[in-house]
């Protein structure tokens, strides 16, 4: 091998590739390929201009309604971005780092080449810094944007928030990025992913509830003189001296109150020096443990035991052995992964936080509950879109290259698909009956309309189940680093966006049912049984079509990938 290459061509090598990469990917991309971008650029202009507004209305709100409380909650609201900013950086960069650093096809080629290591060090760290903050960077701005015009404070409070703002956000991609390696060198290769996903999801899920829990919407109550007090105390964030969050509360909030003075310049040091000390770190355990932990990730193997057979598979040996044998697959691997099964921990705070915010919700009369119960039905079937379009959507294309097996054996795809389809609607119905039914028992709706609700949300849970595992089918992913990105392509795009369609027009359909039921016991005038009947068919015939027909094509895809068509 030759000697080695300067930083300075080495770093200018690197970056000259990913630049070509990046701009081959519009120069031999196809018109669908342009088409797609920019209306993923479109999505995102029209959520930032959302994100901004809403940030607007909050803040008015607060001013309106809390007056001279205003600037307290307005800086507890600034910190509580940060706070928020540093935590989800913290975490993702961590499963950044693993896949950046240990994972990508890109590895064994760049450490064997002659590149400097500084310039490889620094080529991951600016993908993991990337991958792991772009969402933050893009879609946490537009708070102090509005912040900024809501206070009239111009384009000098958004030129001294900039630096403070990329600082902080260094910060915790940095800290995760170093805590990720030190996973990776204390740690069994092959259980690091894991352990990074049991604590990301397990610190979501306590964080999603303790904001719900706070209850947040007391910000736009009316707080009564006598308790004012107990209102600061309870929607005071926690913070420390130590924190950067804490100095970068400070600079931001001197910037609004004085401008650039002596409080900013003494907290963006501060947050200079942590991300000094930071690099530091980070670069002295990459140095000591990179090397080794990379060794281990390529030597680690699996210790082989002693094939026996299993409770699940003694029980799905009771069925058709191919659906029973893909129902015992899809079960273990589930069970065995905790990367997947861990996520069940952040289904079920979603779960809670969803009941309790319809305990929370202000009741009245008859009229407002049965209100409720509806709109709840178009809620959940969100809930159940997101959720099909996260697991059920990438299911073939976790096949991966295992999928020649099952496309060079004498079984039927349809089987393979109807496992698939049994394997992700059952537990799918499950929740949408949680959903449904717990919340109408706590709403007070009962008799006809509870009964209707459930229904209808199973109809919800198998159309949507089909729709998404046929979608993945037909359009799969096979090429990618990180399970999360399949979701993110076109098809689950596509399949997330019918999904909603769907959602939309089975409300529509079910007006009138549950109209119907309602308006017999107000003693209003009532629609004919046949609006009512015409309501039913049309909605169930949707949700047959939605689970049949792209289930239908994705198993021609799939045979045709057999057929070598």
């Amino acid at each position: 091998m030759g000697s080695r290459v300067g930083f300075t061509r080495s770093a200018g090598l690197l970056a000259g590739y990913r630049v070509r990469q990046f701009l081959n990917l519009f120069r031999f991309g196809k018109t669908k390929d342009w088409l797609w971008a920019l209306g993923v650029v479109l999505l995102g202009l029209i959520f930032i201009k959302l994100d901004h507004l809403f940030f607007i209305r909050l803040i008015a709100a607060i001013q309106e309604k809390l007056e001279f409380l205003a600037p307290f909650m307005l800086q507890q609201l600034i910190h509580t971005l940060f706070l928020s900013f540093f935590g989800l950086l913290a975490l993702s960069s961590m499963s950044s780092a693993i896949s950046g650093f240990y994972m990508s096809r890109e590895i064994p080629f760049l450490v064997t080449s002659p590149v400097s290591p500084s310039a490889f060090i620094l080529q991951r760290f600016a993908l993991v810094f990337v991958q792991s903050s772009w969402m933050i960077l893009i879609f946490g701005a537009p708070p102090f944007f509005a912040y900024a015009d809501r206070l009239g404070l111009g384009w000098n409070f958004i030129a001294g928030w900039a630096p403070v703002f990329f600082i902080l956000v260094t910060i915790p991609v940095v800290l995760g990025t170093t805590l990720g390696m030190l996973l990776m060198r204390l740690l069994p290769a092959s259980r690091v992913n894991q352990a990074v996903s049991f604590i990301s999801l397990a610190v979501a899920a306590m964080v999603v509830m303790l904001f719900r829990m706070s209850r947040p919407e007391r910000l736009f109550m009316d707080v009564p003189e006598e308790e004012v007090m107990n209102f600061v105390q309870a929607m005071t964030v926690p913070e420390s001296p130590f924190m950067p969050t804490s100095w970068a509360t400070r600079a931001v909030v001197g910037l609004s109150g004085g401008g650039v003075g002596n409080e900013y310049y003494s907290s963006i040091l501060l947050l200079a020096i942590a991300a000094l000390f930071s690099g530091v770190l980070f670069y002295v355990v990459f140095r000591l443990f990179y090397r080794g932990s990379l060794a281990s990730v390529d030597e680690g193997k699996i210790q082989k035991r002693r094939k026996t057979m299993t409770m699940v598979e003694r029980f799905m040996g009771r069925y058709h052995p191919v659906t029973g044998s893909y129902l015992t697959k899809d079960i273990l691997l589930f069970v065995r992964d905790p990367s997947r099964w861990t996520q069940l921990f952040l289904l079920g705070a979603l779960v809670v936080l969803y009941i309790y915010n319809a305990y929370s919700f202000p009741l009245g009369g008859m009229f407002y509950r049965n209100l409720v119960a509806f709109l709840n039905l178009a809620i959940s079937g969100f809930v159940l879109s997101a959720l099909c379009v996260r697991f059920v959507f990438p299911s073939v294309s976790l096949e991966g290259q295992a999928l020649w097996i099952t496309l060079s054996s004498p079984v039927s795809m349809k089987r393979f698909l109807m496992a698939k389809y049994l394997f992700a609607a059952v537990p799918l119905c499950l929740i949408s009956l949680i959903l449904s039914v717990t919340t109408n028992l706590v709403i007070g709706v009962r008799g006809g309309m509870m009964l209707l609700c459930s229904a209808a949300s199973l109809a919800m849970a198998l159309a949507l189940t089909g729709l998404s595992l046929g979608m993945g089918a037909i359009y799969p992913r096979f090429d990618f680093e990180n399970e999360a990105q399949v979701p993110a392509s076109p098809g689950g795009v596509a399949s997330m966006i019918i999904s909603l369609g769907y959602i939309g027009f089975m409300v529509v359909f079910l007006a009138a049912p549950v109209y119907r039921l309602f308006a017999r016991r107000m003693e209003l005038s009532v629609l004919t049984s046949g609006d009512a009947l015409f309501g039913l068919f049309g909605a169930g015939l949707l949700s047959l079509m939605l689970a049949v027909i792209p289930m239908g094509i994705g198993l021609r895809r799939v045979g045709g990938w057999g057929s070598g068509r």
